[in-house]
């Protein structure tokens, strides 16, 4: 089983990495675009397949991990996309759940907007492969920090960050967004790694 990592997301692979990216993250997307397939459709006219990392093993996407730097994130929908796929109160409505949602990323920053696998690929360290090279590229650029927020009801994705590094720095509590849209969950905690050439946590791929 080879697996290969590439700076963007081949044209044939978008719907895969758009379906992907939905399933990992429905507990936050999905409550604020209204459902699934509403969802993949105003992510997918949205995308910017050069800010994430993508993993492929025989031709198939297994794994993505978004990027958001302070030029935009992997997925960029304007008011205008939003409005034009809901009408303006429901458009606004959602518009506002996603400014909710986004992170103001600062210069020296990159922050992960999401890391998918693909089921049968969990527990093969896909997403520690690409978050090493995150870091790898993140230094070659002269970023010095890496940024992620992860919910409250993720404590497997918690302890893996924490693992590989990163440290808690904020909790957040949604309310009252967490009923405003549905949120399955209360609290958003913010991750940090600064970064140095002592950072070695992929000590192979």
């Amino acid at each position: 089983m080879t697996f290969t990592y590439q700076k963007s997301v081949p044209p044939e692979l978008i719907n895969s990495a758009v379906s992907l990216y939905v399933d990992a993250l429905k507990d936050k997307v999905v409550p604020v675009l209204g459902d699934t397939t509403r969802a993949i459709s105003v992510l997918t006219d949205n995308l910017v397949p050069g800010r994430c990392l993508a993993a492929i093993c025989d031709d198939k996407l297994v794994g993505i991990l978004a990027i958001q730097t302070a030029q935009g994130g992997f997925f960029s929908p304007s008011m205008q996309s939003i409005i034009s796929e809901y009408g303006w109160v429901q458009g606004l409505y959602r518009y506002a759940g996603l400014f909710f949602l986004h992170h103001e990323t600062k210069c020296d920053e990159w922050y992960v907007d999401g890391i998918a696998v693909d089921k049968d690929m969990r527990g093969k360290k896909v997403g520690t492969a690409l978050l090493g090279r995150l870091e790898i590229m993140a230094k070659e650029n002269g970023i010095r920090k890496i940024s992620l927020e992860v919910i409250d009801t993720n404590e497997r994705a918690r302890s893996l960050y924490r693992r590989l590094g990163f440290v808690e720095t904020k909790q957040t509590a949604i309310w009252p967004f967490n009923y405003l849209y549905k949120f399955p969950f209360k609290t958003v905690i913010t991750m940090e790694k600064e970064l140095n050439d002592d950072n070695k946590f992929y000590q192979s791929f």
